[in-house]
């Protein structure tokens, strides 16, 4: 047994967190290029997906006549851009109890997923 051992506690939570709704204006949608043709949500989605949320090099969103018919700062705000929309917490899983464990073990720089512990023994269920 090693002489140095440590214990700590652990706790894992999940919080759930997101931007205020915005709306999608299906029919100006409709008059971008390339145009949306869908009918269901699911259509939409997809279409937003790949011509918005997965348009890496922004052919969608700089595109002059999309400006012009959706209107810049729209497109802008369609695209959700992490880090320039404040997000709301709308449930936090400790405010309905807790997860937690003890741990014995030793600090260890390579655990790094582990926060630098390696955990030799807990009561992790």
């Amino acid at each position: 047994m090693n002489k140095k051992l440590h214990i700590r506690k652990v706790e894992r939570y999940t919080i759930w967190e997101a931007t205020e709704p915005i709306e999608v204006d299906v029919e100006k949608l409709r008059k971008c290029d390339p145009p949306y043709e869908g009918n269901t949500e699911e259509e939409l989605f997809e279409y937003l997906l790949e011509n918005i949320w997965e348009d890496w090099d922004a052919e969608f969103t700089e595109n002059k006549h999309n400006i012009e018919v959706y209107g810049e700062d729209a497109l802008y705000d369609l695209m959700l851009e992490e880090g320039c929309y404040e997000t709301s917490v709308y449930s936090d899983s400790r405010e309905k109890g807790q997860e937690s464990w003890f741990e014995l073990g030793v600090p260890n720089d390579e655990y790094r997923k582990t926060g630098r512990f390696e955990s030799r023994v807990n009561n992790m269920y």
